[in-house]
């Protein structure tokens, strides 16, 4: 199907009429010949088969998935691990539900966590409920964060502006 369609949008393949002479004889191997090389380079880096384009596509559409998806959480979850590790006795941890308490104990895969304010309530919180080290804050007045100035950026946003290219 494709031999045919580059044969009849090609305009520079001679159309040679089937009258027997001796011309028509000569010309006929050449014209295929041209007309087999036209499919080749038609054909390209992938061939005339569609199967090994729906291949190369499913693994880029992989490799940006995992670029864009998978390699983030994978570096955001080994952060989160690295932080559980580094959790003792005695830090103020935040649980994912979002009940501060105190490490009273360690063990292979939780912690033992005293909550509110008498030391009698221990619970056994596993590793993967504890989302950080934080004190909660008892008073009325809210803490203020330290403001960050925003990053100077070229454009595009590659690189810093020079102090000279802004004045």
């Amino acid at each position: 199907m494709t031999n045919l369609a580059t044969f009849l949008l090609d305009a520079s393949t001679p159309i040679i009429p089937s009258s027997g002479t001796q011309a028509a004889t000569t010309a006929a191997p050449a014209v295929a010949e041209q007309a087999a090389q036209q499919t080749q380079a038609a054909s390209g880096l992938f061939g005339n088969n569609p199967v090994t384009v729906i291949i190369v596509y499913c693994v880029i559409i992989f490799a940006v998935m995992y670029f864009f998806s998978i390699r983030p959480t994978r570096k955001r979850e080994k952060k989160m691990q690295e932080m559980r590790n580094a959790i003792t006795v005695g830090d103020t941890v935040l649980l994912n539900s979002g009940l501060f308490g105190k490490v009273a104990d360690v063990t292979a895969e939780c912690f033992i966590i005293e909550f509110g304010t008498n030391k009698g309530v221990k619970i056994p919180v596993l590793k993967q409920e504890v989302f950080g080290k934080r004190e909660p804050n008892l008073s009325n007045k809210e803490i203020e964060q330290p403001k960050e100035e925003p990053k100077k950026q070229g454009l595009f946003g590659f690189g810093k502006k020079k102090e000279s290219e802004e004045n």
